[in-house]
């Protein structure tokens, strides 16, 4: 017997439904069900609760289309660019339906690629200090205004700066270019950003030419003997090391603790920086903070150093 488990009538009681002679309202009363129900099962003749799937299912797709759309699903393409190659030749088909026919076929999930088919991932070559990677991101909206901060991370000591601006230009990129110069103790060699505007020309690249002005950002470097690198463009984990301390800066500041005024916004920066360089371990460099790993490579390499490592506690409690 098929019973449903939110039925508002059991089997005897609807056999005395189809066995009563009283009046359908009258029964809706005493069983507290509506004349509806009670004349329902007046007209059955068995007990069981029926399926109310419909008899005939009107799909959005007929069996030759079903078979173009899986045949590329088989291909691997995800569902957005599944949707994109399919509206070419079936304009009025949509997402929704796309992935409700993947779901009912049981495809709505691509395989799980085995490692030995995955690329191998990519890892940083070794770098001696003066390699540092630069980026910036947006900040939340404090006292009406929308701020900027700009970071840079060593790639060898994971020795982090960062500062606040009210403009993402070229102007806030030098600035903080020379804020960099001053902080870092050791010599800068090489500098990894993105294509932004306050970085370099690539976005004012046109049919594959280079810019024809140079960019004041790249004059800067050029001046002060730096080598500046483009990541590709597009790809933003070529610059990983940037984005993932940018992550770390927001997880560890505004996401968790918001701020309702812009010093208080820049004493949590701060306050994040000064933790993060003196305190955090990083597992990535030997469970050793940034400064340890700084002080590390001075006693190896002092050549590469303009400034005792004892610069940087001086720096960081002193510029706030």
């Amino acid at each position: 017997m098929q019973i449903h488990s939110n039925a508002t009538t059991n089997v005897q009681q609807r056999l005395f439904i189809q066995n009563s002679s009283e009046s359908c309202r009258s029964l809706a009363t005493q069983f507290m069900v509506s004349p509806a129900t009670i004349c329902r099962w007046k007209r059955r003749e068995d007990q069981q609760d029926h399926s109310c799937r419909p008899s005939l299912i009107h799909y959005a797709f007929s069996l030759a289309e079903e078979r173009f759309i899986l045949f590329l699903r088989r291909k691997g393409l995800s569902l957005d660019d599944l949707a994109d190659a399919v509206a070419r030749v079936l304009p009025d088909a949509t997402r929704a339906s796309i992935h409700r026919l993947l779901t009912r076929k049981g495809v709505s999930r691509l395989p799980k690629y085995s490692r030995q088919d995955r690329e191998p991932s990519g890892k940083f070559k070794d770098y001696l200090p003066g390699y540092l990677h630069i980026d910036c991101f947006y900040l939340p909206r404090v006292e009406g205004r929308k701020r900027y901060c700009f970071v840079a991370v060593d790639r060898a000591t994971r020795l982090v700066y960062l500062h606040v601006y009210e403009h993402v230009d070229a102007a806030s990129a030098v600035n903080f270019l020379g804020r960099c110069l001053s902080f870092y103790p050791f010599l800068i060699k090489k500098i990894l950003t993105d294509n932004g505007a306050e970085f370099s020309l690539g976005s004012f690249r046109r049919w594959g030419r280079p810019a024809k002005r140079i960019h004041l950002f790249d004059q800067i470097c050029a001046a002060c003997g730096i080598e500046h690198r483009l990541t590709r463009p597009y790809t933003p984990k070529t610059n990983g090391l940037a984005e993932r301390t940018n992550g770390l800066i927001q997880e560890g500041t505004y996401k968790k603790h918001p701020y309702s005024s812009q010093p208080e916004m820049e004493a949590g920066l701060h306050s994040w920086m000064l933790i993060y360089n003196l305190v955090r371990p990083n597992r990535r460099i030997g469970r050793k903070t940034p400064y340890q790993a700084v002080c590390d490579w001075y006693g190896k390499h002092p050549e590469l150093f303009i400034k005792e490592p004892a610069h940087l506690r001086t720096f960081l409690f002193t510029n706030r």
